[in-house]
């Protein structure tokens, strides 16, 4: 045929008379146009496509935001509450300085600083207690939590109980402080220390010595540190040394006499800071209500009215009798041996005590304190210490207010090992008071002295409290530490909680920062807990916008190409159908109803089951689509190559059914390897990038390995396809369907390789707009190219089945009136038909045809047409001379045997 081309007679496009070229353009005239438009509508559902690409074209993530700000908030905040007691203390001490107290701040002065103590506790509500104490004993205070003041007369515990001992001459401390101690219900109790307890005892008669401290201790006559005269000068002028009181620590002997102790008291507080029994005037923590004074049993009444020459009276022997008033409470107490005062005597500068669990309840806190001076005989004595405590039930009070209504949970806790917690946002405690002897049980009464408090790891807080939060907590804080505490990362977590109904993990994002007072060698780290928000563009769910949209897609797209199979399998027998392989068409349009199906594996949520049915279904099916339009591709290439040698080329359909088979097993030799051993399963994953913290659970293999052997597959047969059209795109409609099969192959390439570059684009980044859209995007795909190619095989092969029944009509007519009778069109089917005799048969043409009904093609004389099974059983066309016949016109008669290809070849030719 191809030779036949040439030379003007064949049915390709190259050759022909101006007629033969009209009708060419008539017939093919759908396939041209579909052409035509192929590359302009595949752009414009590339276009589209690429729409999604656009801000605000996929739904957007939902993730929690994580603001990197809050640890530094956090922060700043802590410093401003950490410097609050220095405001304090410099304020007691410059108040102090300009002379209010009448006594210097001993004794008789309690009542004047616990109404100082009052302003104080409504300016900084936030602390324990603001308090001091005096080189001779005295301790005043206020308690902010309770609402309590603490005081203790000046006086020496460890006294002997028998009268006139040395340590107590003339028996004074007993007398005054021996039987001020009371028990639960307010009954007198003897004052007796507790064999171990602490007391201070003068040494030479309490004398003034250089206090401990460097510059004190610093000797100006140094002649080897201070040379010349004006060294020893200046170092005398910018030194000041400080005076201390000479006493030393001692303790309480379990094989000695008993001794006894100056007891310090708790008292209520009236409606102005100072101590009171009144009833009806008492002032609670956490209520404007005014209340009772009451012993620790609850229901008995404090009433103490002790008088004597207690030293709050005025220190002159005054008698008084309100020094014990709402006293419910006793502890054996001294400020000259806490620690907090201890160590600020010894360096005679400002102090930030270590955590240490409190005398009074045993909270674990810190104190800030600073040493006061007075000035006797000319020397800078050394008074006292001024401090301030806040526990850390105060810095998770101060936590709590700042995170209660927030998602974020923050925890604060020592640097140094063993990385003990000082307060956290979920209002757990930083220790537990528990037995001295047993830590594993609770102490019953924080009075005792048998109890103790036990401080708690960050890493133990967890399965302490049994709280979920405080679980997170510990998980991060291992997870940070393992990280070696990134301060400008975001470290994930994920927490299963055993209650959970669902039994899906959460997962937090944590973040640390550093904290440090240089003057007080605090080292502490801030972190940052927040849980992440489960992304809601990784799924299509039910009652998703995108849920119908797919689900419409789908039916339309299987609705469509099934209406398609089924006009085309129904007209199989018209001769427009047949002639364009009918069989091998047809399993590509049911091929392509199934693909469309694949969309409603995209439903639901990621789980290893849906992931792998996903993987199988769309690559399964694609697979097996794309093979029979593959081979009916392949072999109108192949019956056109084989033209070029003269040779007969026979493909039967059986042969060409068993090539559609590699492809599909291919495809399932793939997706069996991968799904051994890289399996499309669910994986959840967190994006810290920005921001944006968002927990998703997405499908996705451990490697690129299936990505790339897909692309190299599944392209490489599109590619194979696109180019055996491309070679096959000049032969006529009538023998082939070469247009409809490029516009295809075209289309799948295009829309495919678009699709996986956006698809590719779309989850690159922290701006990713996750699989649900990815998927969607693949299904509006898959929808295009499927109805599209139904579109192009279908509707042309339509058109000229109702153009052949048209010409029909007009040909018997025609041949009725010229004297020939053409028989046998049953609904366009070829049928034998005879000549009569009306017309001499020279004036006819007789032309080598198919009828192909036969189930088999051939080649004569190079280009390829739908053919009989054997040559003997050939037919021939018999039509008026002059005319060119199409399909339509056709009819089949029977030839004789002895009339070869090459014969009716020639005589095509020769007649035109």
């Amino acid at each position: 045929e191809r030779a036949a081309g040439r030379r003007g007679g064949g049915p390709t496009r190259g050759g022909g008379s101006k007629r033969r070229r009209r009708r060419l353009r008539s017939s093919s005239s759908v396939p041209s146009l579909l052409l035509s438009s192929s590359v302009s509508t595949s752009a414009l559902s590339a276009a589209a496509l690429l729409f999604l690409l656009l801000p605000g074209g996929g739904r957007p993530a939902l993730g929690q935001e994580f603001n990197f700000e809050v640890g530094q908030r956090v922060r700043e905040r802590l410093q401003d509450y950490m410097s609050d007691p220095s405001a304090i203390v410099r304020l007691v001490s410059e108040y102090r300085s300009n002379g209010p107290f009448e006594h210097d701040m001993r004794a008789p002065d309690r009542d004047a600083y616990l109404k100082l103590n009052e302003a104080l506790m409504r300016l900084f509500p936030d602390f324990d207690s603001v308090y001091y104490g005096l080189e001779d004993g005295v301790f005043v205070g206020t308690s902010f939590a309770p609402r309590t003041v603490n005081y203790r007369e000046p006086g020496e515990s460890g006294y002997s109980l028998s009268q006139g001992s040395e340590d107590d001459p003339g028996g004074v401390n007993k007398a005054l402080h021996y039987d001020t101690c009371v028990n639960e219900t307010g009954a007198s109790a003897p004052c007796i220390m507790v064999p171990g307890n602490p007391y201070v005892a003068c040494v030479d008669g309490c004398e003034f010595e250089r206090c401990p401290d460097e510059e004190s201790q610093r000797n100006c006559g140094d002649m080897t540190t201070y040379p010349t005269e004006e060294n020893r000068t200046a170092c005398v002028r910018e030194r000041a040394v400080k005076w201390c009181r000479k006493y030393e620590r001692r303790e309480a002997s379990e094989d000695g006499e008993p001794l006894g102790f100056v007891p310090r008291m708790t008292h209520c507080m009236g409606t102005n800071g100072v101590v009171s029994q009144t009833p009806g005037r008492i002032v609670k923590k956490g209520t404007d209500k005014l209340g009772n004074c009451y012993y620790r049993d609850g229901v008995t009444m404090v009433e103490r009215n002790e008088t004597g020459p207690y030293a709050q009276c005025g220190e002159n022997g005054e008698i008084c009798s309100d020094t014990f008033a709402g006293a419910y409470l006793h502890r054996d107490y001294d400020p000259r041996w806490r620690t907090w005062y201890e160590k600020t005597k010894e360096i005679q500068r400002n102090n930030w005590s270590p955590p240490y669990p409190f005398f009074t309840n045993l909270e674990m806190g810190i104190t800030y304190s600073e040493p006061i001076y007075s000035t006797i005989e000319g020397k800078n004595v050394f008074a006292g210490v001024v401090a301030v405590d806040y526990t850390f039930e105060n810095i998770t009070e101060f936590l709590i207010k700042n995170y209660l209504n927030s998602s974020t949970a923050v925890a604060i806790f020592e640097d140094d090992e063993p990385n003990n917690m000082i307060g956290s946002s979920t209002g757990s405690k930083a220790a537990r008071k528990v037995l001295r002897s047993d830590k594993s049980q609770p102490c019953p009464d924080v009075n005792r002295d048998t109890c103790t408090a036990d401080r708690i790891k960050m890493s133990d807080l967890g399965a302490i409290s049994g709280v979920p939060i405080d679980a997170v907590l510990s998980e991060a804080f291992e997870r940070q530490k393992a990280a070696d505490f990134p301060p400008a990362e975001l470290v994930t977590v994920k927490v299963t909680y055993d209650q959970s109904a669902s039994g899906r993990s959460e997962v937090y994002v944590s973040q640390t920062q550093p904290f440090e007072l240089p003057d007080a060698k605090l080292t502490w780290r801030i972190m940052i807990v927040s849980p992440t928000s489960l992304s809601e563009d990784d799924a299509i769910l039910p009652g998703d916008s995108l849920f119908g949209f797919m689900i419409g897609v789908g039916v339309a797209g299987f609705a469509v190409c099934l209406t398609f199979f089924y006009m085309y399998y129904k007209r199989r027998h018209l001769r427009a159908i047949v002639v364009s392989d009918w069989r091998f068409t047809g399993a590509f349009l049911l091929g392509c109803a199934l693909l469309n199906t694949a969309t409603f594996t995209s439903l639901g949520p990621n789980t290893d089951g849906t992931c792998m049915l996903r993987m199988w279904v769309f690559h399964l099916l694609f697979a097996t689509t794309f093979s029979p339009l593959l081979v009916k591709t392949w072999r109108m290439w192949k019956l056109a190559e084989g033209g070029r040698t003269y040779t007969r080329v026979i493909i039967s359909h059986q042969q060409a059914f068993f090539m559609c088979f590699p492809i599909p097993l291919a495809q399932l030799f793939i997706l069996v390897t991968f799904s051994a051993i890289d399996p499309y399963r669910q994986a959840d994953i967190i994006e810290n990038s920005g921001p944006g913290v968002t927990h998703r659970f997405i499908c996705s293999h451990d490697t690129l390995a299936f990505l790339i052997t897909e692309l190299i597959f599944g392209g490489g047969v599109v590619l194979l396809g696109c180019i055996l059209a491309f070679k096959t795109r000049n032969l006529r409609g009538n023998f082939g369907e070469a247009k409809q099969l490029i516009i295809c192959m075209y289309d799948i390439a295009l829309v495919g390789s678009v699709t996986v570059i956006v698809t590719m684009v779309m989850g690159a980044g922290a701006n990713g707009t996750g699989q649900a859209s990815e998927r969607m995007l693949k299904a509006v795909g898959a929808f295009w190219v499927t109805t599209f190619s139904c579109c192009a095989f279908v509707v042309p092969r339509l058109i000229q089945a109702r153009d052949d029944a048209s010409r029909a009509g007009r040909t018997r007519a025609m041949g009725m009136a010229n004297g020939i009778l053409l028989r046998g069109h049953h609904g366009g089917r070829a049928q034998a038909s005879q000549v009569s005799v009306g017309r001499p048969l020279g004036s006819l043409s007789v032309i080598s045809e198919t009828c192909a009904d036969r189930g088999e093609d051939r080649t004569s004389g190079g280009r390829s047409m739908a053919g009989g099974t054997a040559p003997e059983s050939s037919r021939v066309v018999v039509v008026a001379k002059g005319t060119r016949p199409s399909e339509s016109e056709s009819e089949c008669e029977s030839a004789p045997p002895t009339m070869g290809a090459a014969e009716r070849a020639v005589k095509f030719q020769d007649e035109g």
